[in-house]
């Protein structure tokens, strides 16, 4: 069985037709249907659910839409994306915090920050700002965190540090450091989380394949970031309107297994349990 950690099928991309990507017999393949043709072949490979974060503030209602629809099989996580809060009014927090108190919400995020833009257009102040709220509403509501922190591990883990011994667990979504790196999240108990780009050979793929072969197994969680970050050499840009799917996750369970010298079926089973626990799922 199979949890995707972080994925977004509440994006528009998935409300009509689309195309989204498939692994079958050790090759990936793109197939075109609707999001409920998608979840069913998902749960038909073995998929039995994904955790479904926040983007931007105007898209926590068609999560929780889609939870409504779906649940046991979709679980929200409810925040601020840190690019996303550079525009959101500082007032919306109230409304944030209103949504987690009375929604069935697994974990706050995604939260953090990300400096992948030009400097001018980060507004780190800002970004920071959003992330401190969103560690105290995790902390007062005792929930884990989706992390979202891109290109920006050192403010990111020394913000974490500080809260240290108020943190409840949680997942750096989209992990792409190496082992050193992710040593730091793991000890402030914190998962991380590996998709396709783990399927590449470029410096990133080794970077996350060292990661994998030296931290705990039970620190590793597996996503797909859907329909973002294609796995391996596949670029999203050059693939516009392909949609990642949670079906090209046997290949990632089967490289991290390869990678730790483990069965697949060690590996898949460890990194569910991984997920019940640190989400508190059912």
């Amino acid at each position: 069985m199979i949890i995707d950690s972080h994925a977004h099928y509440a994006y528009s991309w998935f409300k009509d037709e689309f195309s989204y990507l498939d692994y079958e017999n050790g090759e990936y393949c793109i197939k075109r249907g609707k999001r409920e043709d998608l979840f069913e072949e998902m749960r038909k490979k073995g998929i039995v659910g994904f955790i479904e974060p926040s983007i931007g503030f105007k898209n926590i209602e068609d999560q929780l839409f889609l939870e409504k629809r779906h649940q046991g099989f979709l679980w929200v996580a409810l925040g601020v994306h840190p690019t996303r809060c550079i525009n959101t009014p500082w007032e919306y927090r109230k409304r944030v915090a209103e949504y987690a108190e009375k929604e069935n919400i697994v974990a706050i995020g995604e939260t953090g920050l990300d400096y992948h833009h030009p400097r001018k257009k980060q507004k780190r102040l800002r970004q920071m700002k959003w992330f401190l709220y969103h560690l105290r509403l995790a902390h007062r509501l005792s929930l884990p965190l989706v992390l979202h922190i891109r290109d920006a591990d050192r403010d990111g883990l020394a913000i974490l540090k500080l809260f240290k011994n108020k943190l409840h667990g949680g997942v750096a979504h989209c992990f792409k450091g190496d082992s050193k790196i992710a040593k730091k999240y793991v000890e402030l108990g914190l998962a991380i989380g590996i998709g396709g780009k783990l399927l590449g050979d470029d410096e990133e793929g080794k970077a996350l394949a060292d990661a994998v072969k030296n931290v705990p197994i039970s620190s590793i969680l597996v996503e797909t970031d859907a329909p973002y970050v294609l796995p391996g050499e596949l670029s999203w840009q050059d693939c516009k309107k392909l949609c990642n799917s949670s079906l090209i996750l046997t290949a990632v369970i089967e490289r991290i297994a390869a990678l730790r010298g483990e069965s697949r079926e060690y590996v898949e089973e460890a990194i569910y349990q991984n997920t019940v626990r640190i989400f508190g799922l059912n």
